[in-house]
């Protein structure tokens, strides 16, 4: 399934071409901070190069806000393929 996924992210995903999906993730305050805190502790670090190619997927991401609402970010985003 893996390297059927990554061939699928390397083609552009043509199994879903045509497809949309929209939707708010709701990231608890301290979940922010800690991948924060992670993302800082690494800075200068290069780039992990095995595991899941998220970096692929933000091509996919046609509109993004976030918002913030008693402790808990909110980030609307639309995808479209």
């Amino acid at each position: 399934m893996d390297e059927w996924l990554r061939a699928q992210l390397e083609a552009g995903l043509p199994v879903l071409e045509g497809s949309t999906a929209s939707g708010t993730l709701a990231v608890r305050e301290e979940l922010a901070n800690e991948l924060l805190a992670r993302w800082l502790a690494g800075a200068g670090q290069p780039p992990p190069r095995e595991g899941f190619p998220a970096a692929r997927l933000l091509a996919f991401l046609k509109a993004v806000s976030v918002r913030a609402e008693q402790g808990t970010i909110l980030i609307d985003f639309q995808i479209r393929i």
